[in-house]
């Protein structure tokens, strides 16, 4: 009995120094556990800053014109700037196309006739009489228009003389005789639709016959 007197005073003595103890392992576990997590986080320093925010533009407003493509190439220093057009082909330039490959040679065009003169005045030679060295002959003129017209015969006799010419019936013209052609023109004009003999009479022919007859340089028929 006499110990447990002893015993509760030196527990009560030493118990404030429990608490201290207690107390100061518990500081230090908190300071331990502070100082690791103050170990792994980052200071605010080290932290990158904040991406900045980005508004979007209003594209109605802020959205630049396309200027429109000119077909010309940006200027280079030292580079004369090059056209767009392709140059166009010069006559002296060789041609990608082989000679004489898909070409045919033109055919010039064959020339035209010229059309004959409208026939006004006609005429149609015949033989009245054929006496062997000389013979009687006749052209035969026809108006063939609506109104009166004058008219020139040449006939060519390539032998022989002129005996006589003469027009039948109406008034006589002018004769020539030059370098075996007879050259006639009428003293009157020819009434619409009318007709007309020039008779004439050749010698010294030995049968030869005219080669030629025109009237208003249109060839005669019969001859």
């Amino acid at each position: 009995m006499s110990g447990t007197p002893h015993t509760r005073s030196v527990s009560l003595r030493s118990l404030p120094w429990l608490v201290v103890v207690v107390g100061v392992v518990v500081m230090v576990l908190l300071l331990v556990v502070a100082l690791g997590s103050a170990g792994r986080r980052r200071p605010v320093a080290d932290l990158p800053p904040p991406a900045p925010t980005m508004s979007m533009p209003n594209l109605s407003a802020a959205t630049p014109s396309l200027p429109l493509a000119t077909g010309t190439a940006p200027a280079v220093p030292g580079l004369l700037p090059r056209s767009a057009v392709p140059p166009s082909p010069s006559a002296s330039s060789p041609s990608a196309t082989p000679a004489g490959a898909g070409t045919q040679p033109s055919t010039p065009n064959p020339p035209r006739a010229s059309p004959s003169p409208a026939l006004t005045v006609t005429g149609r030679f015949r033989v009245m009489a054929d006496y062997g060295d000389s013979f009687a002959g006749e052209v035969l003129l026809t108006n063939t228009t609506s109104g009166p017209r004058s008219w020139t015969i040449r006939l060519v006799q390539p032998r022989g003389r002129l005996g006589s010419v003469w027009v039948e019936s109406a008034p006589q013209g002018t004769a020539r005789m030059r370098d075996g052609v007879l050259t006639y023109t009428s003293g009157v004009e020819l009434t619409a639709r009318g007709s007309v003999q020039v008779r004439f009479i050749f010698e010294g022919t030995g049968g030869t016959m005219p080669s030629g007859c025109t009237v208003n340089g249109s060839a005669c028929a019969g001859l």
